[in-house]
């Protein structure tokens, strides 16, 4: 499970911090592993505090589940989007010390022919074979989603450092060549019709 969580316009400096300790309080009891973080600027549609929670079993979800809405719900969240998937981790193809964590969720146009959405699927996971900054991932489709999209998927991956991400993840010919087409109308067969990107600090491995 997976939220990315805006604040409202009247909030200060000191709620995204604190919405993060409730929450991890409230999931910390079921959850295999909490991360609840301010985000890092330069996201798009990414929020303010990124939510990423693991359980092990569903019901453990639906167990904490009611106080999170709770803490969602009280004054001063402004939007919210959120995704629940089951997936299964890829690990980093090299050795790094994760440092930062990045979200993409993305919204697969529902007129999509499947053979090409496998395709987006597969270039996808193969990014981390050309992008040697990238370690664990992780490509999920999403089967819960709420907010401001139909959220289809979600890619998550670790780095060492945020150059990692801003430089040879963005710039890489891999990207170019068989990513940005799936996103851009000018570039192939755009697919992709929404998409929150979002990452945050972290102190180990989170995925």
């Amino acid at each position: 499970m997976t939220k990315l969580i805006h604040l409202g316009a009247d909030s200060d400096g000191t709620a995204a911090a604190s919405l993060a300790g409730r929450l991890q309080d409230v999931a910390a009891p079921r959850a295999r592993r909490v991360l609840v973080a301010p985000t890092l600027p330069g996201g798009i549609n990414g929020g303010d505090v990124i939510a990423h929670l693991h359980f092990d079993d569903e019901s453990d979800w639906r167990a904490v589940e009611p106080g999170i809405v709770a803490q969602l719900s009280a004054h001063g969240i402004g939007h919210v989007d959120s995704v629940g998937y089951a997936g299964v981790p890829t690990p980093a193809p090299r050795a790094l010390e994760p440092a930062v964590y990045r979200t993409l969720l993305v919204s697969v146009d529902n007129s999509a022919d499947p053979a090409v959405m496998e395709q987006f699927e597969s270039e996808t996971r193969a990014m981390p074979n050309y992008i040697r900054t990238i370690g664990t991932s992780q490509l999920s489709r999403v089967h819960e989603s709420a907010g401001s999209a139909r959220w289809t998927h979600v890619w998550e991956q670790e780095y060492a450092d945020l150059d990692g991400l801003s430089g040879p993840y963005m710039t890489h010919p891999y990207h170019w060549a068989h990513i940005d087409r799936w996103f851009d109308p000018e570039r192939g067969p755009r697919i992709v019709t929404r998409l929150c990107h979002s990452f945050c600090v972290i102190d180990g491995a989170i995925i």
